[in-house]
């Protein structure tokens, strides 16, 4: 099961969206993503950055990548996903 399903069984009704893409002279690519978790008593969001390099070979998709990563520190600011960072320890 991937992140944004398990966020859907947790907290049904969530959103995310891309604030911004930024692109550095230095080749990096920057995703400013926000979660946002609507309750009964209003909305909440949290908002994290990704970075990725193109030129490192590991990914077909640098903008991709650099999304998942702002996608799941944003969750993690808001203390769901932190299993991501577990299992990234013991791989």
């Amino acid at each position: 099961m991937d992140s944004s399903s398990r966020l859907l069984i947790i907290c049904p009704g969530w959103c995310g969206e891309i604030r911004d893409v930024i692109y550095s002279d230095n080749g990096s690519i920057t995703v400013i993503y926000r979660v946002t978790i609507r309750g009964s008593d209003g909305e909440a969001f949290r908002e994290s950055t990704g970075t990725a390099f193109p030129n490192d070979g590991l990914m077909s998709d640098p903008v991709a990548a650099a999304e998942e990563i702002a996608f799941c520190r944003a969750c993690a600011r808001f203390g769901l996903g932190l299993y991501l960072y577990h299992e990234e320890e013991t791989s």
